[in-house]
């Protein structure tokens, strides 16, 4: 087994590990991989990659976005992490892992902040009405501003260019009101995935809205999200709309703890 930077051959290489795991974004990998080819690593068994670390700088820290193994060999994940460590400054690193994988980060230094929970609509119907005038209160017009600004208000960044361009995809769906915005994409055929998903504090009823729109546009798709799980309002959303919890997950940083606002934010 090799491990190291990922080659930029990838997509010729990536079918075993892409096809083992039903929430694979070979598209955010794609788009990560163009923007910070020096923080892509992976391992590889001869010339297939059996596991793969993407992160993506930011002006404080940076974010690993893609973690995965076949099996979830927890061996190479350590390996990934720890070369990926190697190869940058003394810098902070975020990441959303899931919890039984916890243990080997904290071996590294990394520290739990909070926990987010993987939710699934798997379609079960949900009753809701959707109006003509609902959709015009959630169409995307004016989403770039509003998502910029609310992002940088919760994140404390300038993260413009990852929020409009690098999670971007032909399939997103943008749905804002004038307190709130949410992305929607394909992962793949199986699976859309909301990312990302932000309200001001105080606008649960346009929350709502923009669930009930996104329901509504994907029609029968099955759909999922990383929702912070500390906060029994987002909880209880997700809950109302028929979302079954499937796993938890741990939001982990390495030197500063991050001042996320999480409470605003309803998908990771």
């Amino acid at each position: 087994m090799f491990i190291g930077y990922l080659r930029n051959n990838f997509e010729n290489n990536i079918s075993n590990l892409a096809n083992s795991d039903d929430f694979f974004e070979l598209s955010l990998l794609k788009n990560t991989y163009d923007s910070f080819p020096q923080f892509c690593f992976a391992a590889y068994e001869k010339e297939q990659i059996i596991g793969i670390l993407c992160a993506y700088s930011f002006d404080n820290y940076i974010y690993i976005n893609i973690l995965k193994t076949i099996n979830l060999n927890k061996d190479i994940i350590k390996r990934l992490v720890s070369l990926l460590i190697k190869n940058i400054e003394d810098e902070n690193v975020y990441l959303l892992i899931e919890d039984n994988i916890s243990e080997e980060l904290e071996q590294l230094g990394f520290k739990k902040q909070c926990t987010f929970i993987r939710y699934i609509h798997t379609s079960e119907p949900v009753a809701f009405n959707f109006s003509n005038s609902i959709a015009k209160q959630i169409s995307e017009e004016n989403y770039d501003e509003i998502a910029t600004d609310l992002d940088k208000i919760i994140f404390e960044q300038n993260r413009k260019k990852y929020l409009l361009k690098d999670c971007m995809f032909e399939s997103s769906l943008k749905l804002c009101t004038k307190q709130s915005f949410m992305n929607s994409y394909a992962v793949n055929k199986k699976f859309i995935r909301i990312s990302p998903w932000m309200i001001k504090k105080q606008s649960f009823l346009d929350a709502e809205k923009l669930l009930r729109g996104v329901l509504y546009y994907r029609g029968l798709k099955k759909i999922f999200a990383y929702a912070y799980g500390e906060d029994e309002d987002i909880l209880q959303l997700y809950e109302n709309y028929k979302f079954k919890k499937d796993k938890n997950f741990s939001f982990m940083y390495l030197k500063e703890k991050p001042n996320i606002k999480f409470e605003n934010l309803y998908a990771i």
